[in-house]
């Protein structure tokens, strides 16, 4: 019965996911806890946390990841809706941090992707960026945030709809810019940075905007089309076939004629031997030397005679 069950659920879902609805699969909570703590660790070790900040870093990179970790699975496949979720988390995110660091400290976490856009794209997974500057992930500066066995989500935007840390640390001089990055001038390069340019809505065709073999222009992102002019790099796409070209030089780069080089004499037929050219030569311009060779031999003959 309870085979039954199971098998009528992963069905049910099958069907909902056919459909395009979104994806819910979730990371487990040792797992949000295990990338927020090195993240959080490595934020330390480059920003020079307090504890007070260490901790509070923590939970906050905690609530990202275990938010954004129901959406990651759709994100990674280009949903606009998935990556707006995503990039809503991620503000909420960097709202957050900013109250709990200085303005020395956010500049320099601005300055680093893997701090202030923590997740990117390969392929159809995702991952820390972090993990590409510090490889080894068993290794941490510092003890573990002494709230990382117990915290679990209680001072998130669910309950704290405008934030919980921005009353903890009025003595600071905050960062005074906006940190958003939905909504601002850099966000489509942004998004083209962490999710690639395949992206698209619920119930479409999964775009290639990076293979466009029937165009001259391998993408439809106006920012990366070709406008360079050349004459000669367009020529490597689109062959077919494999051939040699008969002059490999780039246009306007064609080298004069070389009128030293000798030219490889004619085929002969004299039994495959060799050919006196000059004798040769000298025959072909003077013809009725052949013709009265004989005649004068003969005469000599008849003369000694």
């Amino acid at each position: 019965m309870k085979k039954t069950i199971l098998a009528v659920l992963l069905l049910a879902l099958a069907i909902l996911q056919g459909c395009g609805t979104m994806s819910v699969t979730t990371m487990s909570n040792s797992k949000a806890r295990s990338q927020a703590r090195f993240l959080t660790d490595r934020m330390a070790y480059e920003l020079d946390f307090t504890p007070m900040q260490y901790d509070d870093c923590y939970e906050i990179n905690h609530d990202f990841l275990y938010a954004v970790s129901f959406y990651m699975n759709d994100a990674s496949r280009g949903y606009y809706d998935a990556i707006d979720k995503y990039y809503l988390y991620l503000d909420y995110r960097n709202q957050d941090l900013r109250y709990i660091m200085t303005a020395r400290q956010y500049d320099r976490f601005l300055a680093r992707d893997y701090f202030y856009r923590p997740i990117y794209v390969s392929g159809s997974s995702w991952d820390l960026r972090v993990y590409s500057v510090y490889n080894n992930r068993s290794f941490y500066y510092f003890d573990a945030p002494t709230v990382y066995r117990n915290y679990a989500g209680a001072h998130s935007r669910k309950y704290y709809s405008n934030g919980y840390y921005g009353s903890r640390y009025e003595g600071y001089d905050h960062y005074a810019g906006d940190p958003r990055i939905q909504g601002s001038a850099h966000f489509n390069d942004h998004r083209q940075h962490d999710f690639g340019a395949n992206l698209r809505t619920r119930n479409s065709a999964y775009p290639n905007h990076y293979k466009n073999t029937n165009s001259n222009n391998r993408t439809m992102d106006s920012r990366y089309m070709d406008k360079s002019g050349n004459t000669n790099s367009p020529q490597i796409n689109n062959r077919t076939t494999r051939t040699t070209p008969t002059n490999n030089q780039p246009k306007g780069n064609t080298p004069p004629p070389n009128n030293n080089v000798s030219q490889p004499s004619k085929p002969n037929s004299n039994g495959g031997k060799p050919v006196n050219s000059t004798s040769q030569n000298s025959r072909q311009s003077n013809p009725t030397a052949t013709q009265t060779g004989g005649t004068r031999s003969s005469r000599t003959k008849a003369t000694r005679n």
